[in-house]
C-alpha cells in the first residue's frame, strides 16, 4: 500500500464489513499526528515521561474529534493531583491541532517509566478527571462529558468516556514515542454501529453484529505498541494488516496540522477587560507586558497605554 504524504498528519476513517453480504458493522478511525506532535513538543521542554503523554493526548484529540459532527472546537483536558497537574489538547473542525502539559517542576519525575508502553495515568497524574468537550461557538451549543481518571492509560479514560456517552461498544487504544528526535502518535478506534431496529433488529442481525464485534476487537487487541508507532509502517497498511479478513473499507483522510489560535487581537482582548491597576502590576518599569502563550510559546509585548487607547478597552 502506498504512504500518503500526510501519513504522520492525517486521520483516516475506516468500515469494517459483514463480508458476503458487504454490510457496514463497525466504524473506525485512525489518527497519525507525529508531524504536528513533534513541532508542538518542540517547543516545550518537558521531562520524556509528561511528553509521551502530550503525545497520545494529542493523537488521542484528533482521533475522537474526527468521529464527531461539530463545527468548532473539541477539547481534551485532565485535571491530576501528582505530578501532571494539568493536561489539555484541543482540535478545531477544521483540524488545527495544539496542546500543552502543566506540571510541577519541583517534583521528581518517575524513575520507572518504560518508553515501550502507553504512559502511565496513575503515576503522572494521580486520581482526579478527564473532560471531554464540543464547542460550537456563540451560534451553536456546548456539551461536556466528564469521567475519572480510572484505569492506567488515558485509552481507557476515553474508552470510559463513550461508555458513558454513547453507551455503544467502543475499543480506544493509543501509543506514542520519540526516535531520531521525531514523535511518532497514534490513536486508533473502533465502534459497533448499531443495529437496524436497535434492540427490536432480528435475532439474526444481532448474531452477525456480536460476530463482527467479537471478532474486530479481538483483532485490536493483538496490535502491538511497536506497530503503532512504526514510522515506516502508514496508517493504511496498518488497517489492512490488522482487519483485512473484515474487509476494510477506507475514507478520503482528513489533514491536522499544528496551529495555534492566539494572535495579537485576542491577547489584546484578554488585556483590556483587566483593571488599569492589574496591568500597572503586570507590566515592567517601561510600561510593557509581555505575554507568552501557553501551546505556541510565543512572546508578545504591548504596552499598557495601547491598552487603554484600544477599543477593546472602552
Amino acid at each position: 500500500m502506498t504512504v500518503t504524504p500526510l501519513s504522520d498528519s492525517q486521520i483516516i476513517p475506516f468500515y469494517l464489513t459483514s463480508g458476503a453480504e458487504n454490510i457496514a458493522l463497525i466504524r473506525g478511525r485512525i489518527a497519525s499526528v507525529g508531524k504536528p506532535a513533534t513541532t508542538i513538543l518542540q517547543r516545550h521542554a518537558y521531562p520524556p515521561a509528561i511528553a509521551r503523554m502530550q503525545a497520545e493526548a494529542l493523537a488521542l484529540t484528533a482521533c475522537l474529534a474526527s468521529t464527531l459532527k461539530f463545527d468548532g472546537i473539541f477539547t481534551l483536558q485532565a485535571k491530576g493531583d501528582a505530578l501532571v497537574r494539568t493536561l489539555f489538547a484541543d482540535m478545531t473542525s477544521d483540524g488545527d491541532l495544539r496542546g500543552y502539559a502543566a506540571f510541577d517542576a519541583d517534583a521528581p519525575s518517575p524513575d520507572n517509566d518504560d518508553p515501550t508502553l502507553p504512559a502511565n495515568v496513575p503515576q503522572l497524574m494521580g486520581s482526579g478527571h478527564i473532560a471531554f468537550t464540543v464547542d460550537e461557538g456563540a451560534t451553536g451549543g456546548r456539551y461536556q462529558g466528564i469521567v475519572d481518571l480510572e484505569g492506567a492509560t488515558l485509552s481507557d479514560a476515553a474508552t470510559s468516556w463513550f461508555a458513558n456517552s454513547e453507551q455503544l461498544d467502543t475499543l480506544v487504544v493509543a501509543a506514542s514515542h520519540l526516535q531520531d528526535q521525531q514523535w511518532q502518535a497514534t490513536a486508533m478506534m473502533l465502534q459497533r454501529i448499531a443495529t437496524e431496529g436497535g434492540e427490536n433488529g432480528s435475532a439474526a442481525e444481532r448474531d452477525l453484529s456480536d460476530d463482527a464485534w467479537h471478532t474486530a476487537k479481538t483483532l485490536m487487541e493483538s496490535l502491538r505498541f511497536d506497530e503503532m508507532v512504526d514510522p515506516t509502517l502508514s496508517p493504511e497498511a496498518l488497517i489492512f494488516r490488522l482487519f483485512n479478513s473484515m474487509e476494510p473499507h477506507v475514507a478520503p483522510v482528513r489533514e491536522v496540522r499544528d496551529k495555534c489560535r492566539c494572535s495579537p487581537q485576542r491577547v489584546e482582548n484578554m488585556l483590556g477587560q483587566l483593571d488599569p491597576a492589574d496591568l500597572t502590576d503586570l507590566a515592567d518599569e517601561d510600561g510593557q507586558i509581555e505575554i507568552i502563550c501557553e501551546f505556541c510559546k510565543t512572546k508578545r509585548q504591548i504596552r499598557t497605554d495601547e491598552i487603554a487607547a484600544s477599543p477593546t478597552s472602552q
